[in-house]
């Protein structure tokens, strides 16, 4: 039996193909990184941010109560 030789042209080279998997590679650490430093830091609240008392002495501001 004779082995049949494949006649196709590539469409890339095997050059491109390890570039392109080595970017994809970066994306996706990059990307993973980025989710994981982001879940550590807490976000900011601006002035909410603060200990309740300084929230208090807030001028023009209403808490929010329940009306029954």
């Amino acid at each position: 039996m004779r082995k049949q030789k494949n006649n196709r042209a590539q469409l890339f080279t095997s050059g491109e193909r390890s570039v392109a998997g080595l970017a994809i590679l970066t994306a996706v650490v990059v990307t993973l990184s980025g989710q994981v430093v982001e879940a550590m830091m807490r976000p900011s609240l601006g002035l909410y941010d603060t200990h309740r008392t300084t929230v208090a002495s807030v001028q023009n501001v209403v808490d929010a109560r329940p009306l029954g």
